[in-house]
């Protein structure tokens, strides 16, 4: 609100966005058009009790923060590369008076087969050999990233 030209981040899960504080801090943004803010929600669908859909629907993310004023980028989370090119673009688009969303399409465990897809591993720790497992396929899968 100061007018620098300094960058906020905010970073938040899609469960965490069942809270009615953070469309309150969302409004808030947008209000005081706060085009230095940029927020990235990993959508990934889950949280520790199950799918969001199970708990709370969230419904369509992307409408709901354009309805609140919002720039808003869809981008793929699991492809560094796209990850990349979503915030460039994000950055690129300042000036609008309006703060920016980056919504970040993720599938949870990633690149770990016996955790894909599976909240149970949300507030969980691997054992020994799942770590060794898990970063064997990380390696692999991730390479120089």
């Amino acid at each position: 609100m100061s007018g620098d030209d300094k960058k906020v981040f905010v970073l938040t899960g899609d469960g965490e966005l069942q809270e009615g504080q953070n469309w309150e801090a969302i409004m808030f943004a947008a209000h005081y058009r706060l085009d230095n803010m940029v927020a990235i929600v990993d959508w990934n669908g889950q949280q520790i009790d199950g799918s969001n859909d199970n708990v709370m629907s969230l419904g369509d993310l992307e409408a709901k923060w354009s309805a609140f004023g919002w720039e808003t980028y869809r981008v793929e989370g699991n492809d560094m590369d796209k990850l990349t090119a979503g915030f460039e673009k994000a950055l690129e688009h300042s000036g609008k008076q309006k703060p920016k969303v980056i919504l970040l399409h993720t599938e949870m465990g990633y690149g770990v087969d016996f955790m894909m897809g599976s909240h149970k591993w949300h507030g969980s720790a691997p054992n020994d050999a799942q770590c060794e497992a898990a970063l064997a396929q990380l390696e692999e899968t991730l390479g120089d990233y």
